[in-house]
C-alpha cells in the first residue's frame, strides 16, 4: 500500500530574505493555517516582522496588519 506522507514546512523572509521564522513538523493531514499558528512569528510577531512590514499569506491565514492575504472572502460574500 502506498501512502503519501506530507510534512509541513514554513520559512518566513521579509524582502531581504533573512530568515526571521520557520515551522517544521505537524505531519499527516493537518491544515495550513492550523500549523502557522504554533510559529514564533505568530506569538511575537513585534520582534519577527519588524514595524511597518508585513507579510504576503496564504487566504486561509488571519488577517494580521501584519499577515496580508491577496484574496479573503468574507462569510457570504465575494472574493475582494
Amino acid at each position: 500500500m502506498k501512502q503519501n506522507l506530507q510534512i509541513f514546512k514554513l520559512i518566513v523572509m521579509p524582502h531581504n530574505l533573512q530568515i526571521v521564522d520557520y515551522g517544521l513538523g505537524h505531519p499527516g493531514s493537518i491544515h495550513d493555517a492550523y500549523a502557522f499558528q504554533a510559529t514564533k512569528v505568530v506569538h511575537e510577531s513585534n520582534t519577527a516582522i519588524a514595524e511597518g512590514h508585513w507579510m504576503w499569506a496564504d487566504s486561509a491565514y488571519l488577517l494580521e496588519p501584519w499577515c496580508i492575504s491577496l484574496f479573503k472572502r468574507l462569510r457570504g460574500g465575494n472574493l475582494s
